[in-house]
């Protein structure tokens, strides 16, 4: 009697497995296009509530609701809107005092009916609170207890028992971020405001970093422009930029042109550098950018003009060099 191999049955295995995943996306899809086109004026009714909120939006719910309730609390607070994660179980002991009559509750539920959810429902209407729910139980005791209610039904979860949230979890997901990014639309929220939550890692510099925080004042490679070539290669060498600023003869202020390794080879090209002083090699019109210029735009513009490094001048004052390089190491482009 044959039997299956080894490999046949793993081939058979990822196949499956493969089947689960794509199931799983689809389900997750399908609940994310069906909300999308039913939405109405529940959705109106919770933004009102939200953007209208004098205190903070509370999110708040227990299970993997409160994984989502926490991701959403964060994306509302990087957006804009004031918002703060409450764990339902931990706010029947205590934590429910940060919770006052100004806030706006976001609770979420699927079934509606968790039991920590509703212990905590009296408090909430007796403080005041309005209460935004997501639920797929509109007859729920926290369907009944809201002001406005987010219907999070799904045909099915992903889970082949229909057990373990998952499809609803994502609809949850998705619609708290539907919440916020119309939240965003509606206070008119801005780049510059979104640099202000985001001062650190890669997108905080992206939104915040200027070229005065690229340029290193130990390397301001310079020379003038009757200085020779030995002395040109050295300070050029020692700068690490491919390039050096040349002064006008006798002063350090006046901008007289660059001189960069393209250069450099174009004139070996055209003949010996022997006798050759800075000026002569140097291109008269060299890029200059203000300090105060953003390092992600400044990074755009020399891709652009399809140069590698660009002066930096406060007002009169050099302050250095930035090559495209130190965009890419700080992840700015």
């Amino acid at each position: 009697m044959n039997t299956p191999s080894s490999s046949t049955k793993s081939q058979a295995n990822a196949s499956s497995s493969m089947e689960v995943g794509r199931r799983a996306l689809s389900l997750a899809s399908q609940a994310l296009q069906g909300a999308a086109s039913t939405l109405g004026d529940s959705f109106e009714e919770a933004l009102d509530a939200l953007a209208g909120v004098k205190g903070n939006v509370v999110v708040t719910g227990v299970g993997k609701s409160a994984h989502i309730a926490a991701k959403i609390a964060a994306t509302l607070n990087s957006t804009g809107t004031r918002s703060l994660f409450l764990h339902a179980g931990e706010a029947l002991h205590g934590d429910v005092g940060a919770v006052h009559a100004q806030d706006v509750i976001l609770c979420l539920s699927k079934s509606g009916g968790s039991e920590e959810v509703i212990q905590l429902l009296p408090t909430l209407t007796n403080r005041g609170c309005r209460i935004v729910a997501m639920t797929a139980r509109l007859d729920s005791p926290l369907g009944k207890a809201a002001d406005v209610v987010l219907d999070v039904t799904v045909e099915e979860e992903a889970c082949p028992f229909d057990l373990a949230p998952t499809t609803s979890t994502s609809l949850q997901l998705a619609l708290g971020d539907a919440l916020a990014m119309a939240l965003m639309a509606r206070n008119g929220f801005q780049p510059d405001d979104f640099a202000k939550n985001h001062p650190a890692g890669t997108l905080g510099k992206a939104l915040t970093w200027t070229l005065a925080q690229l340029v290193d004042s130990d390397r301001m490679p310079a020379v003038r422009e009757d200085d020779d070539v030995p002395t040109l290669l050295k300070v050029m060498s020692e700068g690490r930029y491919g390039a050096t600023l040349v002064w006008r003869a006798g002063t350090d202020h006046q901008l007289a042109g660059i001189v960069t390794d393209g250069d450099l080879r174009r004139a070996m090209v055209k003949g010996s550098l022997e006798g050759k002083c800075a000026g002569e090699l140097a291109s008269p019109s060299p890029k200059v950018l203000p300090s105060t210029t953003l390092a992600t735009e400044a990074a755009q513009w020399m891709q652009a003009q399809g140069i590698s490094q660009v002066i930096v001048m406060d007002g009169e004052t050099y302050l250095g060099m930035v090559h495209i390089h130190d965009c890419l190491r700080e992840g700015l482009i």
